[in-house]
């Protein structure tokens, strides 16, 4: 995106001061003053050292002819010789000795001595240290924005080509010209290896192993905060592949553009061998991000073991690799034929005004003597062929600030070296700042959310019904890269009023996230074949779902239940379903004509099986439905007739209500809010009609009138047997222009909550574990969020939408180019109520401007008593990956491959077959607060081995089924059969 902020600044010029005409001569005249003024940088001096220059300006005459030049400071008195102009100059540059005016202040006092006439002037010296500048030569990576998707890939792979054509142009450079391209992510590279031809893949394998080609670790520039665990591990596998081929190290993650990172990436980077971050974060809706520019820190995980070395040099490009981009780079925007658009940017010279763009003002909170810049003239931009040479005449001309080309991991290696051992250490969540994004496109945002679950239990089913067997690890494995190509930043034209582009590219990155969601329902039904395939003998030649068998599996590591929704095909033979001993199970058929059943205790990693009966369910006491209250077992629900709020949440055994009505009206409450103020508004009920009434299901559906809406529905439905609501909110939005947002309000009454959050590979408690310089307005969540008191409380699930706001609806950040309309929070007060925020319009670029049609948000609401940390994330997983069913004869899986023993908080988040069979991937993690010791049982069969994988998806520890799972950490196994 366009850069906003300019944090570099100009300090003085290039030029050299003086004609340097050796002429010997008498002054004719002599100047009456003299001024003094130090310069920010130092030139070579006869002796090769470097030192300070002096610019001196004379006032009244001319200085002409030879004069001498005393210098006094520090106890050094040095004198050299001037020779002048005959015609006179009004002004000369002199060098201070060695190590003057570095490290601290330095009185210096000139005199200048011509026959009998002198002047006198003594000055200060600021201290400006010796300044290295790494400057990093890249492209600002938008999969859209500036042009259409395809062309933006022909141009960073024709930037592949020219970065290696210029590296090997500048290899004799003097060290620090020699040019190196950064890609800056790989999804460059990945696309160019595509095509590639063997020969091609051989220049590029050089150039990488001479380090003219510097290759980073993540696939894209994403929102780190929306990815899910395992997504995380698969925008390094590329990175890692090239690693393997090349024998270079990809040690640095660098994220563009993007305000904030998931905390969860730093456990996935310690477990891939990636050991540093650097960050260069727009400042457009950027918060209080920035706080952290130029003080690399050690971020420690989670876990409290893994850690990185994060360094946020400031905005990506800087004011003067972006004003020559202005008239080079930026008239290249909205270049329909690639074609035309220009290899490399080369002016004819390398007159590249350095100082203006990178030289560091002395600070005295700045500890460093390094600066880190990018070079990028504009997003999607070619390369910039000028920067070698301007680079070399830079170094000829001046000692310091020095220049050196460099990729990431060179400066991260540097820093580390040098300073690594004194930086401080710090823990917490970056909350991001950009996933508001999410909400512009809140259908699309849901579907991805879905496919992730989806694929990991496809991935797991496919290991379970085929053990020992290997899985299309390439279908799987581009099933995953749609799935983060709907992550990546980038969604709609730069000007989303501009027809072409803005339709050109926002019909492409719709396809990501409907082609991710087709491979990934593709791959699950692959996954249950075995189990469905009538050669594979689950079902005779002769029969098929009519007889009535159901198979439930279990794609989690512990035994649960849940509702089976069966079709009406698969079952027409009747309303009645009895478990694999026969007996009967709570059945009912719905209003849809599908027909529901409760499945209990279905094996871990297992399965049961059930069957479809004619006639009805002999079981009738259960849930009930009188006017606007619903009843469990369990759980005690009303609905206010007037605002179609839940005003009652009980838990009949305490006999606690959870509802506050004083909280915007209860639980699921409708709020509309215009993006020029906070004034939220309400829906009105219009109906509220009985959809269920059991004994199985109860369910009650609220019909409402909204603004900006064309109707809204709420359902809310209990299912006998389980202690938890299950709400079911579809908004029909109207395509509106002006900025508003929609939130579902969810009002608890738990006093002194504490609140927690789900994110990839931890659990963050609001505010207590957010960096400083994180989002507050808004957070970004995975499966949960639970909201706690030392006694009790609630666990919340959002299935389709991940942005939600602590306490009260603070996202309401709706700006422009000049920034927004209020501060943004620095700190988030306690509160006990969560606002689902689903859907908004507040950005003015890349992101669709409207939204139209019905979008559905699912939620669900486990009332509990003290806060336990196992249970709120089995019950996600649940909600996220829930039981599989399908017709089946026979129970398809008779034992499990897997059993966990000794820890309930520690679950299998996937098992993972890899190609070639006969071994998988197993990946475990724990939410307790302290290291857990468990122990793995084999019920199918004991594996060859099980290694430890310390670094990437590579055997190394042998284990004997006992291990140790860190505090809210991973492990990662390799299991051989």
């Amino acid at each position: 995106m366009r850069q906003i902020k300019l944090v570099l600044f100009l300090l003085c010029s290039l030029g050299a001061f003086g004609q340097k005409n050796q002429v010997e001569a008498v002054s004719l005249s002599f100047p009456t003053e003299m001024n003094c003024t130090p310069q920010p940088y130092s030139r070579f001096r006869t002796d090769g050292k470097p030192g300070r220059e002096i610019i001196l300006d004379f006032k009244g005459e001319k200085l002409s002819g030879t004069a001498q030049v005393e210098v006094n400071t520090n106890q050094i008195a040095e004198i050299t010789k001037l020779s002048l102009a005959a015609t006179g100059q009004s002004n000369c540059r002199i060098l201070l000795p060695a190590g003057v005016g570095v490290k601290k202040e330095s009185k210096v006092t000139v005199v200048i001595r011509q026959g009998k006439n002198s002047l006198k002037k003594a000055f200060t010296v600021p201290p400006m240290r010796e300044w290295t500048v790494f400057i990093y030569p890249h492209s600002h990576v938008d999969i859209g924005y500036t042009n259409t998707q395809a062309n933006v890939e022909i141009l960073h792979k024709r930037n592949i080509d020219e970065g290696i054509k210029l590296g090997g142009a500048t290899k004799n450079y003097p060290e620090g010209a020699r040019y190196r391209w950064n890609p800056e992510i790989t999804w460059p590279l990945e696309r160019y290896w595509q095509s590639a031809t063997p020969g091609q893949k051989e220049v590029v394998v050089k150039a990488i192993k001479d380090g003219s080609l510097c290759i980073d670790a993540s696939y894209l520039n994403l929102n780190t905060s929306s990815c899910s665990g395992e997504e995380l591990f698969q925008i390094l596998r590329f990175s890692r592949e090239m690693q393997k081929l090349t024998g270079i190290p990809s040690s640095t993650y660098q994220q563009m553009d993007i305000p904030g990172m998931s905390w969860g990436l730093v456990p996935v980077m310690a477990q891939q061998g990636v050991r540093y971050i650097m960050a260069w974060p727009n400042g457009c809706r950027a918060g209080n991000e920035h706080m952290v520019d130029e003080k690399p820190f050690w971020w420690v995980g989670p876990d409290g073991k893994s850690k990185v070395l994060y360094f946020q040099p400031g905005g990506y490009a800087n004011s003067g690799s972006m004003d020559k981009g202005g008239t080079t780079g930026r008239p290249w925007f909205g270049q329909r034929d690639a074609d035309k658009i220009p290899a490399v940017i080369k002016t004819g010279n390398a007159n590249v005004d350095f100082l203006k763009a990178l030289v560091k003002r002395e600070r005295p909170d700045y500890p460093y003597d390094f600066y880190v810049v990018s070079w990028c003239l504009w997003d999607n931009c070619p390369l910039d062929a000028d920067i070698p040479d301007a680079v070399r005449k830079w170094n000829e001309q001046y000692a310091f600030p020095h220049l050196v080309i460099a990729g990431g991991t060179e400066i991260m290696q540097m820093i580390e070296k040098n300073y690594g051992d004194k930086l401080p250490t710090v823990k917490g969540d970056f909350t991001e700042y950009w996933t508001d994004g999410l909400g512009t496109a809140a259908g699309l945002t849901a579907i991805n959310r879905n496919a992730k679950e989806r694929l990991v239990q496809a991935e797991t089913l496919w290991t379970m019904l085929r053990p020992g067997k290997g899985a299309p690890r390439t279908e799987f494995d581009e099933a995953w890269r749609y799935i983060a190509l709907g992550s990546e930043h980038t969604w709609c034209a730069e000007n989303p009023t501009e027809p072409f582009f803005q339709d050109a590219i926002w019909k492409v990155k719709q396809s990501y996230f409907h082609t991710a969601d087709d491979r990934t329902q593709t791959l699950f039904e692959e996954a249950l074949a075995p189990a469905t395939d009538r050669s594979a003998g689950a079902l005779g030649p002769t029969e098929g779902p009519s007889e009535g068998g159901i198979a439930v599996i279990n794609t989690q590591s512990w035994a649960h239940g849940g509702l089976i929704t069966l079709s009406g095909a698969e079952s027409q033979r009747g309303d009645r379903v009895t478990d694999w001993q026969g007996k009967d199970v709570m059945s009912q058929r719905l209003s849809t004509g599908e027909l529901v059943f409760l499945a209990s205790d279905v094996p871990a990693l297992g399965s049961a099986h059930y069957q479809v009966m004619a006639g009805k369910c002999p079981l009738t006491e259960g849930g009930r439905l009188v006017g606007t209250k619903l009843t469990i077992q369990q759980l005690e629900v009303k609905i206010d007739p007037v605002s179609g709020n839940i005003i009652q949440l009980q838990n009949k055994e305490t006999g606690k209500n959870f509802a506050d009505v004083k909280k915007d009206g209860g639980i699921n409450a409708f709020r509309w809010m215009p993006g020029d103020s906070d004034n939220a508004r309400a829906d009105s009920a219009v109906e509220i009609a009985a959809v269920e009434r059991g004994p199985l299901v109860v369910e009650l559906k609220v019909t409402s009138k909204a603004t900006g809406c064309r109707s809204v529905s709420r359902s809310v439905r209990l299912i006998h047997g389980l202690p938890w609501v299950e709400i079911t909110d579809v908004v029909d939005k109207l395509p509106l222009p002006a900025k508003d947002g929609i939130h579902f309000g969810f009002g608890f009454d738990i006093p002194k909550a504490t609140t927690r959050v789900d994110i990839p590979w931890g659990v963050m408690e609001v505010e207590k574990d957010q960096l400083p310089g994180g989002n507050r307005n808004w957070l970004t969540m995975q499966r949960w969020a639970d909201v706690s008191n030392e006694t009790e409380g609630i666990t919340w699930c959002s299935l389709d939408a991940p942005l939600m706001e602590s306490g009260s609806m603070t996202a309401n950040q709706s700006g422009t180019w000049s920034g927004e309309r209020k501060p943004w929070l620095k700190k988030l007060e306690p509160g006990s109520a969560i606002y689902s925020w689903v859907m908004n319009n507040h950005w003015f670029t890349n992101f669709p401007l409207t939204q139209d049609g019905p979008v559905t948000f699912r939620y669900r609401i486990l009332p509990h008593g003290v806060y336990d940390a196992a249970a709120a994330n089995r019950f996600g997983l649940e909600q996220a990956q829930p039981l599989v069913s399908f017709a089946a004869k026979n129970n398809p899986i008779s034992k499990p491959l897997l059993a966990i023993e000794g820890s309930r908080a520690v679950i299998a988040s996937i098992l993972k077959s890899i190609t070639g069979g006969n071994s998988m991937i197993l990946r475990l993690r724990s939410v307790s607060d302290k290291d857990e010791s468990i122990r793995l049982a084999w019920p199918a069969g004991n594996p060859s081995s099980v290694n430890l994988c310390e670094t990437e998806e590579i055997a190394g520890a042998k284990i004997n089924d006992e291990l140790s799972v860190p505090s809210n950490g991973m492990v990662t196994l390799k299991i051989v059969w």
